[in-house]
């Protein structure tokens, strides 16, 4: 079965967990070693739109277009910018014509329904690459000001990720970013899911992973309901809380397998979905 991993980056990022200090060097290599490991047959590789936080080094959108030419069968480049720069449309569309197929990862300290956002957000729907951000209490808040994106924007394809995301899986939410415990049925991803058709999401990171651990009862039904809406990622080399790396260590993929899913909901999920995303 063809596996797409539609989140990966490679650089320099600083480990989280209490069991693993300092920082871990990835280059294309170690992606391409993970790839191989597991049984990744293509990621899309993702840049960030500058230094987003201070320890973190990700690869600038020419870095990623240049890796992306030395392994045009395995890479599928994404692009970025910071949506304070001048001339976003021109930029974008430079991008894309360049090779780039999607836009993200959106990382940026502005309220996600920011009206500089919002033009990035008709940029890419009228290029017609889906746009993959990360939300949480810092980066992109919030998931109620996000259902007001997509009014605004309501041609845009969002590929959604991360803790401000991820927790509204379940309808009782507290302040935690990785609630533990089981999901209450009809939060409000269900509700946009049900709602809006453009809307994605990635299972990435921790914040993914955790969303889909905390009741697998309910994840099985959840990926059965909206399996034409979840897709495959890992945010490689992002590391686990358990000191390994996401990826090599294979959690995203094996939970995915362990649910007892049918064929045809993992094909959707492991690569089929991101297939028409990204126009492959």
């Amino acid at each position: 079965m063809e596996i797409i991993d539609i989140h990966t980056h490679i650089g320099i990022v600083r480990s989280w967990s209490p069991y693993l200090k300092g920082f871990v060097k990835a280059t294309i290599h170690d992606l391409i070693s993970y790839m191989d490991s597991v049984g990744i047959d293509l990621v899309a590789l993702l840049p960030l739109p500058g230094i987003v936080e201070p320890y973190d080094r990700i690869p600038s959108t020419d870095k990623v277009l240049k890796l992306s030419k030395e392994y045009p069968d395995r890479i599928v480049p994404f692009c970025v910018i910071d949506p304070r720069c001048i001339k976003p449309k021109e930029r974008i569309e430079q991008y894309v014509k360049r090779g780039c197929k999607g836009f993200g990862e959106y990382k940026v300290r502005l309220y996600i329904d920011d009206e500089r956002s919002i033009r990035v957000f008709k940029i890419c729907a009228d290029l017609g690459i889906p746009v993959l951000i990360h939300m949480d209490k810092e980066f992109n808040p919030d998931i109620h000001r996000f259902i007001k994106v997509l009014n605004k924007v309501p041609d845009a394809i969002f590929i959604m990720h991360g803790p401000g995301w991820w927790k509204y899986i379940s309808a009782e939410t507290g302040d935690e970013d990785y609630p533990k415990g089981k999901v209450i049925p009809g939060g409000i991803i269900e509700k946009i899911f049900k709602e809006y058709r453009n809307v994605y999401a990635d299972i990435s990171a921790h914040s993914g992973l955790n969303a889909l651990k905390r009741d697998k009862e309910y994840a099985s039904i959840f990926l059965r309901m909206f399996s034409n809406r979840v897709l495959f990622g890992t945010d490689f080399p992002c590391i686990s809380p358990e000191g390994n790396q996401f990826g090599p260590n294979r959690e995203h993929i094996d939970l995915l397998i362990n649910l007892g899913l049918e064929k045809e909901i993992l094909e959707r999920i492991l690569y089929k979905n991101a297939l028409r995303l990204l126009g492959l």
